[in-house]
């Protein structure tokens, strides 16, 4: 028994010390209580001034997401997920730090609930399912592969029904992907949050991700609480840059989009979403205002050939498609050649491009056969038209 009182005394004082050193208060739970800190933000990141929600909301950006067309979503719907877990499976894996972003009365609560001993998992769930009463928008960076199935299993685990799947989801890390895929060497957080955002992390306060299980670990061994201090701080930033990453996504894409106002942004990204959203109309404004301000690039003057070309401005296709082949773009050299031959009649012209066509791929390292054999008979008809035209 004396045991047990020594080891409750020393519980005691981990605690105190844990709370002491990140602030926050431990939940009313008779035993393995979690502690939650709560950090208020004036809807702007600190350092930064990052919005931290968008001006509106757009549609494209709800179809792209599946989520309902006809509902007024407002700000005080959304809930930013983000785990931090003694690891990277779905099975034994535990949330010992959920982090939570959510708007109230005009503010950004970042609220962290972690784990003072894994015993207090049961009771951090129920922080969770009183925040999912009001919240019906999950916003999470990779949540629907890692976060989601994570409390999914552990909620099984535990024997807790709580229907996460009820929720309407939008899991940036894939729009983020389709938007900067071009211009960030990868579509981690911490590097959209360097690129994109403009944030660079403070290593003497942060830490890697992927040291936050051994660093747990070892504060169940030794009780030291700047261990913990530099976990929370690790996922107040993902916190933060998701709800910022969001904003900015949101105001880029919104119609109307304000072509070449901001350098974060790849417009011709942009247009393409609207492109795959069957909105060929704004996707063509986007892509000619980029052309009017000069912003051109070789995916930009195919895109906009192909655009013409569906709508039926054949002019405009062969002007676009024309630019790219001077450039030696192979897709535009086709385009072109094959419109030479069926709008403009212009066999020699066509037949000319094909050739010069046939070298492009001839020079490379890996042969690609079928293009080869099609751009063949298709040299061989031109040849076969312009025989006919003028017989030797």
């Amino acid at each position: 028994m004396d045991k047990d009182i020594y080891s409750n005394e020393i519980r005691q004082i981990i605690r105190e010390s844990l709370r002491a050193t990140v602030g926050g208060e431990y939940s009313n739970h008779r035993e393995h209580p979690y502690l939650a800190v709560k950090i208020p933000y004036a809807m702007k990141t600190e350092i930064e001034g990052l919005p931290l929600y968008p001006g509106q909301v757009p549609q494209i950006l709800l179809k792209w997401a599946n989520l309902p067309l006809d509902t007024p979503w407002k700000m005080e719907d959304f809930l930013v997920l983000d785990l931090e877990t003694t690891g990277l499976g779905h099975g034994n894996t535990i949330a010992i730090l959920m982090g939570l972003g959510y708007f109230e009365n005009g503010r950004y609560i970042v609220e962290q609930v972690f784990l003072p001993e894994p015993e207090a998992e049961l009771s951090s769930f129920d922080r969770l399912a009183e925040l999912l009463e009001t919240k019906s928008v999950f916003i999470t960076f990779n949540g629907k592969s890692f976060d989601i199935p994570v409390l999914e299993s552990r909620l099984l685990y535990n024997q807790i029904w709580l229907n996460l799947r009820e929720k309407e989801h939008l899991d940036l890390l894939h729009i983020a992907r389709r938007l900067w895929k071009n211009r960030a060497p990868n579509c981690a957080l911490e590097t959209l949050e360097f690129y994109i955002l403009g944030h660079i992390r403070d290593a003497e306060l942060d830490i890697e991700g992927a040291d936050i299980p051994l660093t747990y670990h070892q504060y169940l061994i030794n009780g030291d609480p700047d261990l913990i201090r530099r976990i929370m701080v690790h996922n107040q930033y993902d916190i933060l840059h998701t709800a910022a990453l969001f904003a900015l996504i949101c105001d880029s894409i919104a119609d109307p989009v304000k072509v070449g106002i901001d350098h974060r942004i790849d417009y011709l990204a942009v247009a393409k979403l609207y492109q795959k959203e069957k909105e060929d109309a704004e996707a063509k404004r986007i892509m000619e205002e980029m052309a009017s301000l000069g912003i051109i690039s070789p995916p930009l003057v195919l895109e906009l050939g192909n655009l013409y070309k569906k709508s039926g401005d054949f002019d405009k296709a062969l002007e676009y498609y024309r630019m790219g082949a001077e450039i030696d773009l192979p897709e535009a050299m086709l385009e072109y050649a094959k419109l030479l031959e069926s709008r403009a009649k212009d066999y020699s012209q066509a037949l000319a491009l094909c050739e010069r066509l046939m070298s492009y791929y001839i020079s490379r390292y890996i042969q690609q056969e079928k293009k080869l054999a099609e751009l063949a008979k298709r040299i061989a008809r031109l040849q076969t038209k312009l025989a006919k035209i003028s017989p030797v």
